[in-house]
């Protein structure tokens, strides 16, 4: 996989809001802590991700931070070329894995798009969005 800065794991982490980007600062530092530095971030976060070493945010994680229909049409299209810049910047960088913390829509979308593509990145969902497990079929594609 990824064997740039001297064969240290790239972590390519995706949230779109400030709870996920507090607990995306917290995996990193975890995981920071147990590989002694040996570890490097690239994806979307926050002010606390950047802080905690995340190289730099693909666009503001505030772009995905929306909920609802009358919030999502009008940022419909800035989503999708969203979604297809990220897909694209993790073909581009091939992490070693790729962590989703939230945005369950936008994630779900862009990994669909990664292996549509050809990407063999693992991905792996920190936090799972039981809140959304109402939605039919949604069990079954997390499970995925």
């Amino acid at each position: 996989m990824n064997d740039d800065a001297g064969g240290a794991p790239l972590v390519f982490l995706v949230v779109g809001e400030h709870s996920g980007d507090a607990l995306g600062a917290s995996l990193m530092a975890g995981l920071l802590a147990k590989t002694d530095g040996g570890v490097r971030f690239a994806g979307i976060g926050g002010p606390k991700m950047l802080a905690a070493g995340l190289e730099r945010s693909l666009f503001p994680m505030t772009d995905l931070a929306v909920m609802g229909v009358f919030e999502v049409l009008p940022r419909l299209p800035l989503l999708l070329r969203r979604m297809q810049e990220t897909a694209d910047e993790i073909l581009r960088v091939q992490p070693d894995v790729v962590v989703t913390i939230d945005a369950p829509d936008f994630c779900f979308r862009v990994v669909k798009k990664l292996r549509a593509a050809g990407g063999a990145a693992p991905v792996v969902h920190y936090v799972a969005p039981s809140v959304w497990a109402w939605r039919p079929g949604r069990a079954a594609k997390v499970a995925k």
